[in-house]
């Protein structure tokens, strides 16, 4: 007769192939993130997927952060969806609050994936999205480039490349975390990893320029500002001064001369350079404008409290939505739906910067997730950012880090290494 603990490595087996199998999905989702042609994405597919499975995997550990702002979601979708009864277009509008749902939960098991095994969980999501990035902005410069001719209209839009995304914003938009990770290992990793990936983001970096999306280029900027601040601030060391110094004057360069050889390739580009770069653009000016809209959008607020429902204000008042996120959501949702998503936003940079500022093994990953959303979040004052995907992906993974158990600095580590665990290095 067997003994119960010749049993025992059975459990164990299982526990393991069930974590292999959970993080083999989020891994291919993250990959195919960056493909959004149509909705819904394939990559969709798969985080339903994971949705339904990560928890009966086991693969999922729910903690407070995460707990307390999907519930806020869930309050701010079920307002929603009450104040759809105001809509022109109920169809829509139900469909619109439902796709909100999805990518709220999408975010919520990410962060319980993430809080579960935080180290190895947060490269996997961090790594395969750049190579998502990079996936998108190889087809934005086959396209723009004409490398392949017939593929122009495919990957670009109004002269501007969007990659494998359907629109210009939302592809140089889902570039800035990508950058921002690179930025990190460049400034925080050991000089090999830092080359590398100093020559991973330059082909972003022209990407987002080829974009011609003002926003972008700001709330990239305003990322890539935090994190060097951050840097700047936990720096003890002349040779992290050094290296700050070394690769922002390299990297300043090679931006510049890539460029000047993208626009010797191509002189439509100097030329939309100049048009994207003025902040005075027609489309923004007069009361059919971008401001005139969202100054209608505000009058609409202060005089419907409960909102008029989600797409009434195109259909209705204007011939665009708002572009700009926050108006939006208390059009949609009313004044308590509005304040539920501030609240959201603004606990999730609050965990985010506490995070990024505590030295520990999970700093690095709090520091590239908090500038990016920091950058989002700035960026929702322009557009509406309520079905970015990536949006999602970056709050789930702030709460994930803010439930993660604390990952202790690796106290064997030589004194003289030049790159400190406390930074958080994601290698």
């Amino acid at each position: 007769m067997r003994t119960s603990a010749e049993h025992a490595p059975i459990p164990f087996a299982f526990s393991f192939r069930a974590s292999s199998l959970a993080c083999l999905i989020v891994a291919v989702a993250m990959l195919l993130s960056s493909i959004v042609f149509s909705e819904p994405a394939v990559a969709d597919g798969l985080m339903l997927i994971a949705i339904v499975a990560l928890p009966v995997l086991g693969a999922v550990r729910f903690g407070n952060a995460a707990l307390l702002n999907y519930a806020m979601w869930l309050a701010l979708v079920a307002l929603g969806v009450a104040g759809t009864m105001l809509s022109t277009t109920f169809d829509t509008a139900i469909v619109d609050q439902l796709v909100t749902l999805f990518l709220a939960s999408c975010a919520f098991i990410i962060a319980g994936f993430v809080a579960a095994d935080p180290e190895p969980r947060l490269k996997l999501i961090l790594y395969c999205y750049v190579i998502a990035c990079l996936v998108a902005t190889a087809a934005a410069f086959v396209g723009y480039f004409h490398i392949i001719p017939s593929t122009y209209d495919l990957f670009t839009n109004y002269d501007r490349a969007r990659g494998t995304f359907k629109d210009p914003n939302v592809y140089s938009a889902a570039l800035a975390p990508a950058i921002v990770t690179l930025v990190w290992i460049m400034l925080r990793d050991n000089t090999k990893r830092a080359l590398i990936a100093a020559a991973v983001a330059l082909p972003l970096l022209v990407g987002l320029l080829i974009s011609f999306s003002r926003g972008a280029w700001l709330s990239t900027a305003l990322s890539i500002a935090i994190v060097i601040a951050i840097v700047l601030i936990g720096s003890r060391r002349r040779t992290d001064y050094l290296r700050f110094a070394t690769f922002g004057v390299v990297g300043i360069v090679a931006l510049i001369t890539a460029v000047g050889v993208a626009t010797q390739l191509d002189g439509q580009i100097q030329d939309l350079l100049e048009q994207r770069a003025n902040l005075d653009q027609s489309y923004d000016e007069g009361p059919e404008g971008r401001f005139g809209g969202q100054q209608k959008a505000r009058a609409l607020i202060v005089e419907h409290p409960f909102g008029i429902g989600t797409y009434t204000f195109r259909d209705t008042y204007h011939h665009e939505e708002a572009h700009n996120v926050y108006l939006t959501i208390f059009l949609d949702a009313g004044w308590l739906g509005g304040l539920l998503y501030i609240i959201s936003v603004v606990t999730t940079l609050f965990l985010g910067f506490r995070m990024a500022m505590q030295p520990g093994r999970l700093q690095g990953p709090a520091v590239i997730a908090v500038a990016s959303f920091a950058g989002l979040a700035f960026e929702g004052l322009v557009i509406d950012t309520d079905h970015w995907r990536h949006f999602f992906i970056i709050a789930g993974i702030i709460w994930g880090i803010a439930d993660a158990l604390p990952v202790p600095i690796d106290q064997t580590r030589r004194r003289d290494d030049p790159v400190p665990e406390s930074a958080g290095g994601l290698a």
